[in-house]
């Protein structure tokens, strides 16, 4: 099953944001404002409801 969603490309066209930027928050070389760290967070939070309601 491929979960192209968890990719960092994939991810930031989710949220709205450019890869290039959400790596540079990830390896701690810049720090992303209030806004942006809960829009971050809002996205990662969709993921694990997507997958909490996944049926097996």
């Amino acid at each position: 099953m491929d979960h192209k969603e968890i990719k960092v490309s994939e991810f930031s066209k989710m949220v709205g944001i450019d890869a290039t930027l959400l790596r540079n928050y990830i390896n701690g070389f810049k720090k992303p404002s209030q806004a942006r760290e809960q829009a971050i967070l809002a996205g990662i939070h969709t993921l694990a409801r997507e997958y909490a309601a996944a049926a097996f």
